[in-house]
């Protein structure tokens, strides 16, 4: 059995890249006349055409891989089937399931693979090429110095902070409410309204002016002229995060932090939601349609060549279009943005399974 997976395996791998590079070379090829435009309109320089060229690649391996791997896995065992081989293993008592059994765990392994480009290569090859055209970096802009409505929370003090307006710079807030919150979060102990808050940037606390406080617990209420109070110390601009970053051009960990700081701010979070959840349940569609791609070639049909490559185009493009869908509809908020680029995956797996069973017989 152990050559039997040697066997199935390399001829997995050789139809796989074989596909690879032929998508590859077609990628490529429909990007050159993007390319020439940026040359022809100043924005690149005729030089750096190779180096931009160089970066598109991750980008177009990321996406082309669930291809690949589908047109492989449909060539390589077609093949296997045209020349009588998938029915005489089965003949002889061994499963379809035990036969892919390789070609399978090396598309996990390439779905591995695609996550470490898509999370470690692929932000900085567009960051690069952001910068070969001479396109301002979000990470390079100013935080802005003032912002209304705004929100921050912090969980390690137990406390919300909502305000009218903060400027960073001046270290003022007006109209302030501050919850602060049972140690399990569920429940408010105090509620302290100022009409002001000043931030002493040498002594790093807020002096709170003209402020009210309400116990919900007794019902009881005081004001005070001013208080001021050692847990309250958060900086001005931990209340300001820029809400327009790039969520291509952040790693996962860059991706974790501007969650936490949008959620704790109160900025706009779920394309960054949305993105998180591609950066972890893409990567693994090479995984999921090598069960489609398998089970497909797995029956002998004359002129399989031509429509194994029309079967992995629908296929490939069905997936693309289904992982839209779902992800319009969490960027809309009908779904949850992370758990919506998952839902893809399970479909596909469930139809890829489905049809392995069927190859059984």
């Amino acid at each position: 059995m152990k050559k039997l997976d040697i066997y199935i395996t390399k001829n997995f791998l050789k139809y796989f890249f074989y596909s690879l590079f032929s998508f590859l070379a077609i990628f490529v090829l429909s990007q050159i006349f993007k390319v020439l435009r940026y040359v022809n309109e100043g924005q690149l320089s005729a030089g750096k055409v190779p180096l931009f060229i160089g970066n598109l690649l991750p980008g177009i391996i990321i996406n082309v891989a669930p291809l690949a791997v589908l047109l492989g896995g449909l060539i390589s065992i077609n093949i296997m089937a045209s020349n009588l081989e998938i029915i005489s293993l089965k003949t002889s008592g061994i499963r379809f399931a035990r036969l892919v059994r390789g070609p399978i765990l090396v598309s996990f392994f390439i779905s591995l693979v695609v996550f470490y480009l898509n999370d470690r290569v692929y932000p900085g090859s567009v960051v690069r090429n952001r910068e070969l055209r001479g396109k301002e970096d979000v990470e390079e802009r100013e935080l802005p110095k003032e912002k209304e409505n705004a929100f921050f929370r912090n969980e390690e003090g137990r406390y919300v902070y909502y305000m009218k307006k903060i400027n960073r710079e001046k270290g003022i807030m007006d109209y302030v409410e501050i919850l602060d919150m049972s140690e399990d979060f569920d429940k408010i102990e105090r509620i302290i309204t100022a009409k002001q808050g000043k931030y002493d940037f040498e002594k790093k606390i807020w002096i709170f002016k003209e402020v009210n406080l309400y116990y919900p617990e007794t019902d009881r209420t005081e004001s005070r002229v001013w208080i001021q109070d050692e847990k309250y110390r958060d900086e001005p601009d931990r209340f300001i995060s820029l809400s327009n970053i790039v969520p291509k051009q952040q790693t996962i960990a860059e991706l974790k932090k501007a969650i936490k700081e949008g959620s704790a701010t109160g900025n706009e979070i779920r394309e960054i939601l949305s993105e998180l959840g591609k950066r972890y349940s893409f990567p693994f569609a090479s995984f999921v349609v090598s069960f489609l791609g398998l089970a497909l070639g797995s029956h002998y049909v004359r002129g399989m060549s031509i429509l194994n490559i029309v079967i992995s185009i629908l296929l490939g493009y069905a997936y693309y279009l289904v992982e839209g869908a779902f992800e319009a509809l969490g960027m809309n908020g009908y779904l949850n943005p992370f758990l919506s680029g998952w839902i893809p995956n399970l479909l596909f797996l469930a139809a890829g399974l489905y049809f392995m069973r069927r190859a059984e017989y």
